[in-house]
């Protein structure tokens, strides 16, 4: 009986002890992740782990910029909410139902050797073809990733600053860009770090400030999807196909063909600014790389 007692009391210390220093652990966790793909320096102020209701409550994160940018803050970020899977963890794979990043300051930084913050990121690294040979990050031993799947990632970013050293005294750009999109079926980490430079980029506009190459940030994506553009081809297809059964009837087709346009009017409208932004970038990258006189 008494071996049985010591048993149940050496149970519940541990148990108690794994729980008091979860957040502990989760917050190491969370700091190892986010230098890998970036490495950079960051500090989270609070981090809380709830057990029960399987979300992870992230506050303050901060990532910094390497030395050589003037102490500079790469992104701010007050919140960020995580809904994960415990039992596929449980399995060994990273399975976050929902993860939410309410970002209130993204900053793009030149310096005086006219080198990009961004050029610094991990995630980044073969994406970009810079002019100025910036530091290569350390070698480190390859190491075999834990499967990762997000179901649903939404990205808020409050507004895109940009600070340009290279011309002796510092010159700042601000862009509020209030931007509130989503994305589904994200599986790997540096496409959630691409994703930010790319949405921060392209709705400031600062890439062509700086000749960033929006178009090869863009094809090095994996599975990850806008839920606006990919609602609108939905929504295009089925009434395609509604308009296809009624074809054997004029009057359909001219009533079918309103309601397609009423009911895309809105998605499309929401993705119109972001269209027309890539065609800008695309037509302004390869107008750098032709190198045409207009």
């Amino acid at each position: 009986m008494k071996i049985l007692w010591k048993l149940i009391m050496w149970v519940v210390v541990v148990f108690v002890v794994l729980v008091l220093a979860r957040n502990v652990v989760v917050k190491a966790a969370v700091e190892g992740g986010v230098r890998a793909v970036t490495g950079m320096p960051l500090n989270i102020r609070k981090l809380d782990l709830n057990l029960s209701k399987t979300f992870v409550d992230v506050e303050n994160l901060v990532v910094k910029n390497p030395a050589g940018f003037h102490d500079t803050v790469l992104v701010d970020i007050p919140k960020i909410l995580v809904d994960y899977n415990f039992s596929d963890i449980l399995r060994g794979k990273v399975h976050l139902e929902n993860l939410e990043f309410d970002m209130e300051q993204f900053t793009v930084v030149k310096n005086e050797k006219g080198e990009l913050n961004l050029d610094r990121l991990r995630a980044l690294q073969g994406t970009q073809e810079t002019s100025v040979q910036a530091p290569k990050p350390e070698p480190k031993a390859p190491a075999k990733p834990m499967p990762i799947q997000i179901d649903m990632m939404r990205l808020k970013i409050g507004k895109v600053v940009y600070v340009d050293y290279s011309g002796g005294s510092p010159s700042t750009k601000e862009f509020s860009i209030n931007l509130d999109q989503s994305f589904e079926n994200i599986t790997d980490l540096n496409s959630v770090v691409r994703l930010i430079v790319l949405k921060a980029m392209m709705s400031s506009g600062i890439s062509n400030l700086v000749n960033f190459d929006i178009g090869s940030l863009e094809g090095s994506l994996t599975g990850a999807f806008n839920t606006s553009t990919k609602l609108a081809a939905q929504v295009a297809a089925k009434s395609l196909d509604t308009l296809k059964t009624a074809a054997g009837d004029p009057n359909a087709i001219a009533d079918q063909a309103g309601n397609v346009f009423k009911n895309t009017a809105g998605t499309v409208e929401n993705t119109a600014k972001e269209v027309t932004s890539n065609v800008k970038n695309a037509a302004s990258s390869l107008k750098n790389k032709l190198k045409l006189p207009f």
